[in-house]
């Protein structure tokens, strides 16, 4: 735990979790925002640790947001529970037992026998049962999230077990379920955008958005596929078209993204933030975002906004 921080019962390549101090602190006020937006929401551990009580946590992937709806749909008593007898029925590893570095190589190839017949009864579900998938994250390899065109889960099998950090996580989410009023979302980001925009007095509506979109230098899982089509800088310029709108009806947001990757430098992105007069925060570089970049990556914050840190400097 991490500044009273939990991280998400999801493991999602690229999730915000260990820069959630740096980012935070440059939201608004909560007396500033009713409605908090997490347009990109990946794992969800922004939108489960945010200081806002009524959250729009929106993620592209039916997958993922099959998973996290887990948690406002089910009791942390009933998820574990069915996650423990998934295990006992296809003779999953347990806690304790490292699959790969297991001497024993009969005891390797069961379990990853295990595994694999567990994963090919779930893609052979014609209604998924997203319960199964959860189950399948934990003993996936890296416990990765990941599924080929025909939305097939085909991650190998991997040397974790469900644990009790694992149970603690999922006892965390369901009490901030409880706690939150978080509403699930299933949408194309610049449609959820286009939607806001059409709203009426968007003027007057404490409005916060925050968007953590794929990167265009960088390379991981969650970047192969957008819808299958990939996320390119074409995207970025469209998604910056509908920022710059959200900002003109005085809607205020925070985007996370890189300027700099090893070599390769986002130039469209400095030229659409100094054009527009946006806040460039540059985030602590011993930060390395899993799949995202490097320790030598320029992690950013982008806010058209006066930034809390910098609101400080001028008194």
């Amino acid at each position: 735990m991490l500044n009273n921080f939990f991280p998400s019962p999801i493991h999602y390549m690229g999730n915000k979790f260990d820069l959630l101090n740096q980012i935070f602190i440059q939201f608004p006020d909560i007396k500033d925002v009713d409605v908090f937006y997490d347009i990109f929401g990946g794992s969800g551990c922004v939108s489960l640790n945010c200081p806002y009580n009524n959250v729009v946590y929106n993620e592209i992937n039916i997958n993922i947001v099959g998973i996290f709806t887990l948690f406002k749909t089910y009791s942390a008593d009933y998820i574990i529970k069915k996650i423990n007898n998934t295990i006992i029925k296809y003779n999953l590893a347990r806690e304790g037992i490292d699959i790969r570095q297991n001497k024993n190589k009969n005891e390797r190839e069961k379990y990853k026998k295990a595994y694999l017949d567990f994963r090919k009864e779930y893609n052979k579900q014609e209604h998924k049962d997203y319960l199964d998938l959860y189950t399948l994250t934990f003993y996936s390899f890296c416990n990765l999230v990941r599924f080929n065109s025909k939305n097939d889960f085909n991650m190998p099998c991997g040397n974790q077990c469900f644990s009790n950090d694992d149970k603690a996580s999922i006892l965390n989410a369901s009490n901030i379920f409880n706690k939150k009023n978080i509403i699930i979302k299933n949408e194309d980001a610049f449609i959820l955008l286009e939607e806001l925009l059409s709203k009426n007095n968007l003027e007057k509506q404490k409005l916060f958005l925050y968007l953590d979109p794929p990167y265009t230098n960088t390379m991981a899982i969650y970047n192969e596929q957008r819808a299958f089509g990939g996320w390119t800088i074409k995207n970025d310029l469209q998604l910056f078209g509908l920022l710059d709108k959200l900002s003109a009806k005085k809607v205020k947001f925070a985007l996370s993204n890189v300027l700099a990757n090893k070599t390769k430098q986002n130039n469209h992105i400095i030229c659409w933030a100094n054009k527009n007069g946006y806040h460039i925060l540059h985030l602590n570089k011993n930060y390395s975002s899993l799949g995202k970049g490097n320790a030598n990556s320029d992690e950013v914050l982008i806010t058209n906004y006066l930034p809390r840190l910098e609101q400080l400097k001028l008194f």
